[in-house]
C-alpha cells in the first residue's frame, strides 16, 4: 500500500489488485508533482490531488483519532501545506477509495474501467460516466439501419441497467466492440478538453497535453 514519497522516485503499489496497480502508476505517471499554476482552474495540486478534493474528501477519520485524516501536518484545516505533504501512497489511497471503487472499476471489462479511471480523476465521476455514455451512443449511432441497436442513452452520468445493457450491446455487435467503444471515447475526452479551452481561453495552453491525454486512453498495457 505504500508508495515511494519522492516526486521522482519509482512508483510502487502494494496491497491493491493487479489491475488498480497498473491503472494507478500510469495515471501518476501523467499527474506529476506539486503544481501551484495560477492559470490552472484546478488550482494548487500534488499528483493530481487538487486542494479543493482534498477539502472535500480527505477530512474523513478513518483511525479514529478525532483528527482529518490528510490534515496532514496537524493544524486544524486542510490546506496547502497538507498538499506539499501528500506522498505517492496518499495519493494512491485516496484514488482508490474515492475514484476506482466508486466507479466499480473492475466491473468493467478493461480498457472500458481505465477509461473512466483516468478521466474521473482528471474531471470527476460523473464526468467520466458521461463520457462513456456519449461513447456508447455514438457506437450505436454507427451501427447500419436493422441492426436492433438499443435506443440511445440519456447522458447523465447514471451507470444503471440501460447503460450496461447498451454497452454489452456494443461490445458483442460486429464490426463495433471494444476497438469502436474506446476510439469514440478518446473522441468524446477530446471534445471534453477542447470545450474547456472554448469556455475558458487561458486553458489553451494546457491543450496539447490534454489532447495527448486523450489518446492515450484505453492503450495501457
Amino acid at each position: 500500500m505504500e508508495a515511494a514519497a519522492g516526486e521522482d522516485a519509482p512508483i510502487t503499489v502494494q496491497g491493491y489488485s493487479p489491475r488498480y496497480a497498473a491503472a494507478v502508476k500510469d495515471v501518476l505517471g501523467t499527474e506529476g508533482g506539486f503544481v501551484d499554476d495560477k492559470v490552472d482552474r484546478g488550482g494548487t495540486t500534488k499528483f493530481g490531488i487538487s486542494l479543493r478534493f482534498l477539502v472535500a474528501e480527505g477530512a474523513f477519520d478513518a483511525d479514529g483519532d478525532g483528527k482529518a485524516d490528510f490534515d496532514l501536518d496537524l493544524d486544524g484545516d486542510i490546506d496547502g501545506q497538507d498538499i506539499r505533504r501528500l506522498t505517492r501512497g496518499d495519493a494512491i489511497y485516496l484514488y482508490h477509495r474515492c475514484f476506482w471503487l466508486r466507479l466499480q472499476a473492475e466491473t468493467f471489462a478493461r480498457p472500458i474501467g481505465e477509461m473512466l479511471f483516468d478521466q474521473a480523476v482528471n474531471g470527476g465521476l460523473a464526468t467520466a460516466r458521461k463520457l462513456l455514455q456519449r461513447a456508447i451512443n455514438s457506437c450505436v449511432m454507427a451501427a447500419p439501419q436493422g441492426a436492433r441497436a438499443p435506443a440511445l442513452l440519456k447522458v447523465d452520468g447514471a451507470i444503471g441497467n440501460a447503460t450496461r445493457d447498451a454497452l454489452l450491446w456494443v461490445l458483442g455487435y460486429p464490426g463495433l466492440g471494444m476497438p469502436a467503444l474506446a476510439q469514440e471515447y478518446r473522441g468524446a475526452a477530446r471534445e471534453r478538453y477542447q470545450a474547456i479551452v472554448r469556455r475558458f481561453p487561458d486553458q489553451r495552453r494546457f491543450l496539447d497535453g490534454w489532447l495527448a491525454r486523450a489518446e492515450r486512453l484505453g492503450r495501457i498495457k
